[in-house]
């Protein structure tokens, strides 16, 4: 097949003095569809004036919000300068103190959580961020919200001390002296018995003398024991809470009436309660 050869139609170009013809071969179909492409040229140029007014826009919106960003930081450096430093440094030193009087309560209980300030004490509080000063204390005041619930302050029961800790006079007679190694609480037949700290319940049953006895062991190497109940609320391997109550009071055992015997054991070792009573 022979290949169609395209239609053209020649056009004259004459000046107004008609000389100079100049004859030019255009293409038969772009003189009949010129609308078309009259019309795709239009929406080029459209379509470049729309780009042209959107990245002139968004130019101007990021100058504006350059703008509001230069002005917040000018604002945010304004209010650092004025900070008193001296009187943030202040306020730091009275938490400090309070710390080092809660810590000092801690130990004479034989809770040793080391308390040194920021960084050990460093000398210039400059060098030190609000960021690293607030960590310390968070960490810090965590540690001693760990310690205080795990360690048993308080009492049971508030009731009257009838016997202290150490030596006493054998109540039933005999020997007329005997090493008491905790404190005996008088309280009503069936008055309740309240967990000093948390910890789980290591023992819950009869046990010698004690008669009925609970044995909970707490955090920081500590045990509570509360004996001659009347009734036991709690089971071994339950997980206790401060305040819980874990039993009653009773007179089982070897027990001259109802009454609570409280003992609090450090490493096994058995240490006067008295020291644990109060915070003073």
């Amino acid at each position: 097949m022979k290949k169609q050869k395209k239609e053209k139609t020649t056009v004259l170009f004459v000046n107004k003095n008609a000389q100079g013809i100049k004859p030019m071969n255009i293409s038969s179909g772009l003189i009949l569809n010129w609308k078309k492409y009259v019309a795709g040229i239009f929406f080029v140029f459209l379509t470049l004036i729309a780009v042209i007014v959107y990245l002139s826009s968004h130019s101007i919106q990021q100058q504006k919000t350059q703008v509001v960003l230069t002005h917040r930081v000018d604002t945010l450096q304004t209010v650092i300068e004025k900070v008193d430093t001296s009187a943030v440094r202040k306020k730091f030193s009275n938490i400090d103190k309070d710390l080092s009087t809660i810590n000092n309560y801690l130990k004479a209980r034989g809770i040793k959580p080391t308390f040194k300030g920021p960084e050990g004490g460093e000398a210039d509080d400059d060098i030190i961020s609000t960021d690293e000063i607030s960590d310390f204390y968070d960490t810090y005041l965590k540690k001693i919200a760990y310690n205080i619930a795990y360690t048993p302050l308080g009492m049971p029961y508030h009731g009257r001390i009838t016997s202290t800790f150490g030596h006493r006079e054998n109540p039933f007679g005999g020997a007329n002296v005997e090493t008491h190694k905790g404190l005996d609480i008088a309280a009503p037949f069936g008055s309740p018995v309240k967990a000093m700290a948390k910890g789980t319940v290591e023992f819950a049953g009869l046990r010698g003398g004690f008669g009925n006895c609970i044995m909970i062991k707490h955090g920081n190497g500590f045990e509570t024991l509360y004996g001659h109940l009347s009734k036991i609320l709690v089971q071994v391997g339950q997980q206790i809470n401060i305040g819980d109550q874990i039993g009653r009071v009773g007179s089982t055992g070897r027990s001259t009436g109802p009454h609570l015997h409280y003992e609090i054991h450090r490493y096994g070792e058995k240490i006067n309660p008295q020291s644990f009573l109060t915070l003073n």
